[in-house]
C-alpha cells in the first residue's frame, strides 16, 4: 500500500506549478486534461497552443484578444480551471506569434516556442525586473502598519 501512496505522490509532484507560466506577456492556461487542449485550440485563434510544466498544462498568448474574451471563450466551451498571468480583463499579448511558430505545436516545441517568444518580445523581458528591497520595505511597513491598527 505505501508503494501505491509513493507513486501517486511522485506523479503528483511532476506537476507543482502550473501556475506560473514560462511567458509574462498576456496568456491563459489551463491544467493538461480531458478536451483541454481541443478548448484551447477553439479560443486561442491564431495564437499557438504550448504545453509546459512537464506537459501538465497549456497556454496560449491572448493575441489579437483581449483577456476577458479568452476567458470567456474557455468557460463558455467547457474549461473549469482557467488562470492568466494578467488580471487586466482588457489587456491583450504585446508580441505577435510568427507564421513559422505557430506551425510546430507538439511536445517537443514547447522550449523552442518559449525560446523564440523570449526573443521576439524583447520588452516583456524588461518587464521582469528585481524586486527592490525599498519596495519590500514600504510593503513590510504597510503590512505592520496594518496589524497595529487591527490590535489597537
Amino acid at each position: 500500500m505505501s508503494s501505491t501512496t509513493t507513486s501517486a505522490a511522485a506523479a503528483s509532484s511532476s506537476c507543482g506549478s502550473i501556475y506560473v507560466m514560462p511567458i509574462t506577456d498576456a496568456a491563459c492556461a489551463l491544467p493538461a486534461s480531458g478536451n483541454n487542449s481541443a478548448i484551447m485550440s477553439q479560443c486561442c485563434k491564431d495564437a499557438p497552443v504550448t504545453k509546459y510544466d512537464d506537459d501538465c498544462a497549456f497556454y496560449c498568448l491572448a493575441e489579437g484578444q483581449t483577456i476577458g474574451n479568452l476567458t470567456s471563450c474557455i468557460t463558455s466551451n467547457g474549461g473549469t480551471q482557467v488562470f492568466c498571468n494578467n488580471s487586466n480583463q482588457t489587456a491583450t499579448a504585446t508580441a505577435s506569434v510568427s507564421s513559422s511558430s505557430s506551425t510546430g505545436t507538439s511536445t517537443s516545441t514547447g522550449t523552442k516556442t518559449g525560446s523564440s517568444a523570449s526573443s521576439t518580445s524583447s520588452s516583456a523581458a524588461m518587464v521582469n525586473q528585481p524586486v527592490s528591497k525599498t519596495g519590500l520595505g514600504l510593503l513590510a511597513m504597510f503590512f505592520c502598519s496594518a496589524v497595529a491598527a487591527v490590535v489597537a
